[in-house]
């Protein structure tokens, strides 16, 4: 499938019923400039240009960010929530404003800078309803995404984890499930 543009995207996630229900129910949350990130809009995207038809991952990432809020208590209470309300999805929430130690960063300042950086660029995409209006985000841009290349952050290479790089790759077995995948070391 030949997917160009955010607007394909935003095509192919309304195609879908269930990650529209996922949008909806983590809208319902109203958390504080949420967004639903990685491998939910990144596989989406993948295995469209790879015309995969296995079935999609049902892990969903909801990041927000509350610098009042940073018990980690507070996200499993979310987890929770939606597992009892919406059991159609593997719920992981989690506030930005306190995930930054999990890689030793500096703190994070919004949602949007803890996307920034997580470990590959095509990860660091999420999508959000504003009212019924899908919002897109790509922290570096849509190129690797779109061109099938997982590549590191530039904050993963600037703090020598080009390890957590290899091994994330490896460990999910990118390259058996998107045979045309580039993986490219800066």
């Amino acid at each position: 499938m030949k997917i160009s543009s955010e607007a394909d995207i935003a095509a192919l996630v309304r195609a879908d019923a269930w990650m529209m229900d996922v949008l909806r129910a983590a809208q319902a949350l109203d958390l504080s400039n949420w967004w639903i990130g990685a491998g939910f809009l990144r596989n989406k995207v993948w295995d469209a240009l790879e015309d995969n038809k296995s079935q999609p991952s049902k892990d969903v990432d909801v990041v927000y960010f509350d610098t009042q809020a940073t018990a980690p208590e507070i996200d499993w209470a979310y987890d929770e929530q939606l597992k009892k309300q919406f059991p159609f999805a593997e719920w992981e929430v989690r506030n930005q404003a306190r995930m930054h130690y999990v890689n030793g960063f500096d703190a994070y300042h919004s949602t949007e800078d803890g996307i920034a950086h997580w470990v590959e660029t095509a990860t660091c995409v999420a999508v959000r309803l504003r009212g019924d209006e899908l919002e897109f985000l790509f922290c570096h841009g849509k190129d690797d995404l779109l061109n099938l290349v997982a590549r590191p952050t530039p904050a993963i290479v600037e703090a020598g984890l080009l390890s957590l790089f290899r091994e994330r790759v490896a460990k999910k077995k990118w390259q058996e499930r998107w045979p045309h995948l580039r993986v490219v070391e800066r």
